[in-house]
Parts: C-alpha cells; structure tokens; sequence
C-alpha cells in the first residue's frame, strides 16, 4: 500500500500514541497540522518519551555495516531482484524486522552507492544469512556482485533515544514530543513549527538560534563556542520565541529539515 507523501492532521493529533503502528503509517510518515507545524511518525525506544526534550535517531550497529570493517557480505542479486542477502560477520545477530523501514546501502565493489528501502528481514545469527526484503516498487535495479558488502540502518524515527549530554552523538536529531510517550509505543516527533523546549541556563535570548545543548540531555541551548557546546554539536536546530529559566520550558521554533 502507498501513502501520500505528506497527511495533514487536526489540533490534537500530534498527542496520539499507539502500541502499533498510527494508521498503519510507515516510520517517517510527515503529518502537517493547520498551522504549519510539522511532525513525523516516530517509535520511541525501551524508555519514556518526555515532551519538550529532544530525541535523536537511535544507534548504528557496527556490526550491521555501519562500522569499518566490512562485515555484511552480499551474494549476488540480478537486477528486478526484490531480496538482497547478506552474510553476517563481526559478533552481533540480527533481530526480524530489526530494519522494516529502514535502508540498505551498497557500500562497496558491484553495485556500490545504491540505496533501497527495506521492507521486512528475517533473524539471523552470526555467520548465517539474512534475507533483506525490499519494498516491492523498490527492486535492485544495477546488479550486485557476490563480493559487494553493504550497510543496515534502522529508520531514523525508529527506536529513538534521548539526545544525551556530552558530545556523544548517535545519530541525527528526531524531533521532540508533544506528550510523555509510553516505552516502544509509535508516536509523532515535531520536526517544525513552534514547541516547548527544556531550557538549559539562562542565555537563551529570543530571536537567536539555538543547538542541542551537550551538558543537559535533551535540552536546547544558545549558539556559543564553550566546553558545553562543542564545534561539532553547532547545528543550528530552531529559533527561541519566549524565553524561560534554567530548567524550565521555553517557546523554540523547531526547524529540523
């Protein structure tokens, strides 16, 4: 089944949340309100979801591709194919479904740079193989060698996690709930649009930007060179609109892409 690219939602709908699927909307899915805020289906990881913090795309696993050894090793699929199969190295299996919704990258050798969307993958254990299934529109459409290797990584708004303190950053900024959202249940993560954001000190000045802030998980801080916010965590992610103390909750207009 498709889905239009873009939904548009009622006052309200943004605080729905569900031990399945929303709809049966795909993660990622964009809901627009009537006032231009923008939002996107979102599963919360293995803990509360709290609103007005932000959240960041959950983990890669090294072992899946994501790191740099080349531990998925491709076998060979034709083109029209709507299945690539993977041999698992390094130590870390793979759970079903672990990846629906998520992409595949050819990473190197045959067929490198292609990247496809996942439907569903089967379990796998350490040095068996995992069949990735491909969405149906979605088939191989350049040839895939049998010594190519590729990566796995989960949908962005799957599983998300506190943006923690400190610079260890894990993935890309998700977006922040309107609600507290209870633990692996979907969701919507404002991307756009005015929000309540935790404020981190006092020197966040109305009409300036702000970053995610790296000495308080989840908070919004100003743009300043210092120990808290380090050149890498720089990436302006939205406007203050109202201004409120340490520890509380200001009005941040959200501008993630």
């Amino acid at each position: 089944m498709s889905f239009p690219n873009v939904i548009y939602g009622d006052y309200g709908d943004e605080k729905a949340q569900s031990s399945t699927k929303i709809g049966s909307l795909p993660l990622g899915q964009i809901m627009v309100l009537p006032d231009g805020r923008e939002f996107r289906h979102a599963k919360s990881g293995g803990t509360i979801l709290y609103a007005g913090k932000l959240y960041t795309q959950g983990a890669a696993v090294a072992d899946h591709g994501c790191g740099t050894a080349d531990n998925l090793l491709c076998t060979a699929a034709a083109v029209n194919a709507t299945a690539i199969v993977v041999t698992m190295g390094g130590t870390t299996a793979i759970t079903a479904d672990q990846y629906a919704d998520g992409v595949i990258v050819i990473r190197d050798d045959t067929g490198e740079g292609q990247t496809y969307k996942i439907k569903s993958n089967n379990s796998a254990a350490v040095s068996s193989t995992a069949t990735i299934t491909l969405e149906p529109t979605d088939a191989v459409v350049t040839a895939i060698g049998g010594t190519a290797t590729a990566s796995l990584r989960a949908n962005p708004f799957s599983a998300v996690l506190l943006r923690p303190a400190g610079s260890g950053v894990v993935g890309i900024p998700a977006g922040v709930p309107a609600r507290e959202v209870t633990a692996s249940y979907y969701c919507w993560l404002q991307r756009k649009g005015t929000c309540a954001g935790l404020t981190s000190g006092t020197t966040i000045v109305i009409g300036e930007p702000v970053v995610a802030d790296t000495a308080v998980a989840g908070a919004f801080a100003p743009v300043v060179a210092s120990t808290t916010n380090v050149l890498q965590n720089l990436d302006i992610i939205g406007h203050c609109q109202v201004v409120s103390p340490n520890t509380e909750y200001s009005n941040i207009n959200l501008e993630l892409p």
